[in-house]
């Protein structure tokens, strides 16, 4: 914004794993974010089956879900813990004893870092009367590295050249992001009303507008295929 008020048109780019920037579908980085934690939780899910355990995965995500929802869902997990809702332990203790006794093999609890941390949702499952064989697992910065997936490589390179085609005319203080698949800018700076990512109160303070929120769809999707 500074930059743009000099004289200098600047356009800014949603680069960030955890999915949590407004004006924006996808940022770039949460595909690749999502491959390497759904890889991870494919590779436990071994372990988990072949000695019977419950496994809670804790992945990344600060105070969104995405990550946890997303990697979830395409893991196959059988509970998907967000910080955009609720939970209550009781009801996943019950769903783990009943999926043992239905036969499963195992059990896959994907939980947001928002929530809480691994051991201390482990630990709450116990309270409440867990008896399968437990194990906690936090992916950490595994989530944070490697190399770029397509879709974000793709996402980059058409964000990058619509920011350059803004540029050219003269165009600054806008953030771009993608909508439905397509190229679309919104101001950094203004009101809600303007579609602005955020406003400056009186006194100098800055306000995210219409903060970012996960897709509550598919954590019902979630539920649904986990019947």
């Amino acid at each position: 914004m500074r930059l743009t008020e000099h004289g200098f048109p600047a356009v800014g780019l949603p680069g960030t794993i955890d999915n949590d920037i407004v004006g924006t579908d996808f940022t770039i980085g949460f595909d690749t974010a999502v491959t390497t934690a759904m890889d991870a939780i494919d590779k436990i899910r071994d372990t988990s089956s072949s000695h019977h355990r419950t496994f809670v995965i804790e992945v990344m995500g600060r105070n969104a879900g995405d990550i946890a929802l997303w990697a979830g869902i395409a893991s196959g997990a059988d509970e998907i813990i967000i910080p955009e809702e609720g939970f209550k332990i009781d009801e996943i203790v019950a769903s783990i004893k009943e999926g043992y006794d239905k036969g499963r093999t195992h059990n896959i609890i994907v939980l947001a870092e928002g929530v809480m941390t691994a051991s201390e949702f482990g630990k709450k499952l116990k309270e409440a009367g867990d008896t399968s064989d437990l194990r906690v697992t936090e992916l950490g910065h595994i989530q944070r590295g490697g190399a770029p997936t397509a879709r974000d490589r793709v996402l980059a390179s058409r964000m990058g050249a619509h920011a350059v085609k803004l540029l050219k005319a003269g165009i600054g203080g806008v953030a771009v992001g993608i909508r439905n698949e397509k190229m679309v800018e919104n101001p950094i700076l203004g009101t809600a009303e303007e579609n602005a990512l955020f406003s400056l109160t009186d006194d100098g303070k800055i306000v995210v507008n219409n903060p970012h929120k996960a897709d509550l769809e598919l954590a019902e999707l979630n539920r649904s295929l986990s019947i």
